[in-house]
């Protein structure tokens, strides 16, 4: 039987930069490692001798074969938060750090803990629609992590990047599914006609989510008008999009090129120059 205070929260990236977190008790731990097999051989050995009970995992656990890939969770995501709707991202424009180390690491920690229940978690909504305010590490660093402390009633612990801060988030999502505290699953939602929702083999997941939010149809998402950075805050959405992409280091370079000039114009110059095959994950 898993330990009900042990919960992981994972943060797939690429570039060395894979957030793990685990939760125990009134404990919390969190760090960066380079690779997937580290992150997995970092959760086995944060196990030790007691199985968790749920993992979080900021990544796809289902996929959909419609348009672009965009499942039902996804769309209901954009509609209930229009304001940071182009945090979430079509998944078939995603790049492979996310969906095939998320799903390679949660696969590898089931076969080792077989009741290990697993939620999809997307911590960037998932601030905006607990905290009311926009995600920004880099800036607001402090009061976000007091912030996610506070509200996880959990023992302080050293947060130092992004990414790790993206797993403790997961991890606290996984938490609260497993004790009821979060009843509301987004994968049941149901599919519209011409798509087909299909989980990994011998991966059953949920997407747990702390308040109802309405179904949103193909048709919706599809009359949206889409959020590029030519709008407000073009620079945060190009940061945002490489480091979901997986492009940790180019989000990096840009936030710093942008902040050290105070541009409002110039880091898209920059970025189209100096990485022009990236140029379409801001474009699009």
């Amino acid at each position: 039987m898993g330990n009900p205070g042990l919960y992981l929260g994972y943060d797939p990236g690429g570039g060395g930069a894979h957030g793990v977190a685990a939760i125990n008790g009134k404990q919390a731990t969190c760090g960066m490692v380079p690779t997937a097999e580290d992150a997995i051989n970092w959760f086995i050995q944060h196990c030790a001798s007691c199985e968790p009970s749920a993992f979080g995992i900021d990544t796809l656990t289902l996929w959909s074969t419609g348009p672009a890939g965009w499942r039902p969770a996804d769309r209901a995501l954009r509609a209930a938060y229009p304001a940071v709707a182009a945090s979430v991202t079509a998944p078939n424009s995603l790049y492979g750090a996310m969906p095939i180390n998320g799903v390679a690491v949660a696969l590898a920690l089931r076969n080792n803990f077989k009741m290990l229940k697993v939620t999809e978690t997307h911590p960037k909504v998932l601030y905006f629609g607990l905290a009311h305010a926009e995600y920004d590490f880099t800036e607001h660093r402090d009061r976000m992590v007091a912030w996610f402390f506070n509200l996880a009633n959990l023992q302080v612990c050293e947060v130092a990047t992004e990414h790790a801060w993206d797993a403790l988030l997961s991890a606290f999502a996984a938490r609260q599914w497993n004790t009821g505290q979060w009843e509301i699953d987004l994968h049941q939602l149901p599919n519209d006609d011409g798509e087909r929702l299909i989980f990994p083999p011998n991966l059953e997941s949920h997407y747990a989510w702390p308040e109802n939010i309405k179904r949103a149809p193909q048709q919706q998402e599809q009359k949206r008008v889409r959020t590029t950075p030519k709008q407000s805050g073009r620079w945060k959405i190009a940061v945002e999009r490489l480091e979901r992409a997986g492009h940790h280091v180019v989000a990096q370079q840009l936030a710093e090129y942008r902040n050290a000039r105070n541009e409002r114009a110039g880091w898209d110059a920059w970025l189209k120059s100096n990485f022009p095959s990236l140029w379409s994950l801001v474009e699009e």
